[in-house]
């Protein structure tokens, strides 16, 4: 299992991600708190997402090609001063 904080600017940014999780075969929440929903469900993400601190939980261990084309989420959380480590941590499961 893979777990790294991302987050998003703007609608766009939101539409843009879910297009992106959707095209991926990997299973991929998003979390926040006691919230957990399916990353690949634009309702579901947009009701996380004016939430600060939001985890991208993604249940394979080899899902590298989905983390590249998400990298943009995972800088932005970053940039944004939530004390992000910018390395991916692994979970055993």
């Amino acid at each position: 299992m893979r777990k790294v904080e991302i987050g998003f600017w703007g609608m766009d940014s939101i539409l843009e991600f879910v297009a992106i999780a959707s095209k991926f075969k990997e299973h991929i929440l998003l979390v926040c708190g006691d919230s957990i929903v399916n990353a690949k469900s634009l309702l579901s993400v947009l009701s996380l997402a004016t939430v600060e601190g939001l985890e991208l939980m993604i249940q394979e261990d080899s899902c590298e090609p989905l983390l590249k084309h998400l990298e943009l989420y995972v800088d932005h959380a970053r940039l944004m001063g939530r004390n992000v480590n910018p390395k991916l941590t692994t979970k055993g499961t």
